[in-house]
């Protein structure tokens, strides 16, 4: 029967007729229609294919896009890096050379606050911004905004530091929640300090201090608070830096970028889901020419491209590019684009635009650049002249409350 129904729709869909349909396909559909025609199932193979298939992706927008702007992360110093300023602003126009500075909350106690954008998009037009200790929730439309109380592990003795590192923000629609997730390390002062040292607390958190194995909690807005969950993640790549165009969010599930320095140094993707609270990782295949150099440093980034997640891959000044069909399936990255080799002053990713556009930064501090996935071309933008450290973040306006205070 199985082979009646193959041979039918090969007589009644020829190839020239089912290529064109089949490139508008989503890549997870895409990957499950290749058991209905053998043909089908290679059409990652076929150039025609592929030529049509990466037009239609970057050509045909995807709904995550709707209504949304860009905003640009920027931090500027001067000459001698002597002074750092840190700024938000919104970018619109062909060239994006219009550029508007977002009036800030000040929540963080500073004349002029250092903060950082945790991953690369709002989530229903809130963003989640930090410095080293204070985490705010921000809606830029209201002008609301709600600062994070603290844990309970951060009242903890002060001889002994606490180290936190953010991996993700998002929302998870079955409780119709906004949570946040990290990582907490603690770290003795002195390597003489000893557990009889330590005042005692109750058992709960003792055990969770006993030689300072590190722990992950999540914040939920619906409580106003954070507990510790039982599962051990596997960390970001960049962790205790601030290149966050790691951390990811869509779906309901935060993503971030990991790696084992083991034999073969595995990269991975890892996605916590938020409503259930349990981890997918999927294994990243390096997907690269077998006659690369081994001496040349391979790199790795994340971004969402068109509302797919993507992996980019890059050795010299050439870059790879995958994107993922399902969470937890090796085999659904497929590689659909081949960039460069560009200028050699081109340093890496910081986030992805509408319609193909990647954003990277320049080597040297110097401002970032747009590459075209469609025109193939590079272009300067006069919006984001003079940027030292950038990061693109896609912005989509809401009036959603997050039951802070308005400003």
């Amino acid at each position: 029967m199985a082979k009646y129904v193959s041979e039918k729709v090969r007589n009644h869909i020829p190839d020239d007729l089912a290529i064109p349909i089949l490139s508008k396909v989503p890549l997870k559909s895409l990957k499950r229609f290749g058991c209905v025609n053998k043909s089908w199932s290679v059409l990652f193979e076929n150039p025609k294919f592929m030529v049509e298939f990466r037009n239609n992706f970057i050509s045909i927008s995807h709904s995550y896009y709707n209504d949304t702007s860009l905003l640009l992360h920027q931090i500027v110093c001067n000459h001698n890096r002597t002074y750092i300023s840190f700024y938000l602003h919104s970018l619109s126009g062909e060239r994006l050379e219009n550029k508007v500075k977002l009036d800030l909350p000040n929540p963080f106690q500073q004349e002029e606050p250092g903060f950082y954008v945790l991953v690369s998009g709002s989530i229903n037009g809130i963003l989640c911004l930090y410095d080293r200790d204070t985490i705010v929730m921000w809606n830029p439309t209201t002008g609301e905004f709600k600062v994070i109380p603290p844990s309970r592990v951060e009242s903890l003795p002060p001889y002994q530091g606490i180290i936190k590192y953010l991996h993700g923000f998002g929302y998870d629609p079955f409780s119709d929640d906004y949570k946040i997730i990290r990582k907490v390390i603690f770290v003795p002062v002195t390597d003489d300090d000893d557990d009889d040292d330590i005042p005692p607390c109750d058992v709960k958190w003792k055990d969770m201090c006993e030689n300072y194995e590190p722990f992950w909690e999540v914040y939920s807005l619906v409580y106003n608070s954070w507990r510790k969950v039982d599962l051990i993640l596997p960390t970001c790549c960049w962790e205790g830096g601030n290149r966050n165009d790691n951390l990811l969010y869509l779906d309901g599930m935060c993503h971030w970028l990991s790696n084992s320095y083991g034999e073969y140094n595995e990269e991975y993707l890892v996605s916590f889901d938020l409503a259930n609270e349990i981890c997918f990782t999927t294994l990243i295949p390096t997907l690269l020419p077998l006659d690369i150099d081994p001496n040349n440093w391979v790199s790795h980034a994340l971004v969402l491209l068109n509302g797919s997640i993507a992996s980019i891959l890059w050795y010299t000044n050439t870059f790879h590019i995958s994107i993922l069909g399902k969470v937890g399936v090796k085999e659904s990255w497929t590689k659909i684009f081949v960039v460069g080799p560009l200028s050699d002053d081109i340093k890496f990713p910081i986030g992805a635009g509408k319609n193909g556009d990647i954003f990277f930064a320049k080597k040297e501090g110097r401002e970032p650049i747009c590459f075209d996935l469609c025109t193939q071309m590079i272009e300067e933008l006069d919006g984001v002249k003079g940027a030292y450290n950038s990061q693109i973040i896609i912005y989509k306006e809401s009036l959603v409350s997050i039951g802070g205070k308005h400003h």
